[in-house]
């Protein structure tokens, strides 16, 4: 009898700490980060400096400023749609350019010289 006791207050005792409330209130807990947003398919604006032109590939490296909604500030290789559009350019110049995203790419459909 005793040790149907012992092991009926153990159960209990369990019991207990099974359904006991979070200690934390809801604003203490952990939420989950937000997933980094994808950038719509579209045409964004940028500038930035040249610093590699390969017209024979067709593509012009530039370090840019952050390109809104689409990119961080950086110094990437971009691909033209025409190579036409690189026959003025020369390494150290600064741009104007638009780039055309489409999931997962991006190319440079409009570049321009600016002063």
């Amino acid at each position: 009898m005793r040790e149907r006791l012992l092991i009926l207050f153990f159960l209990v005792g369990l019991a207990a700490c099974a359904n006991a409330p979070d200690p934390k209130p809801p604003a203490a807990r952990a939420t989950p980060a937000a997933a980094p947003s994808v950038p719509q398919d579209g045409r964004y604006e940028g500038r930035g400096e040249v610093t590699k032109i390969n017209r024979e590939l067709g593509s012009v490296e530039l370090k840019h400023e952050e390109i809104k909604d689409l990119m961080p500030a950086m110094q990437m290789e971009f691909f033209v749609k025409d190579k036409a559009l690189l026959k003025d350019l020369a390494v150290g110049d600064r741009a104007v350019f638009v780039v055309e995203y489409k999931h997962p790419t991006e190319t440079i459909v409009e570049i321009r010289k600016i002063q």
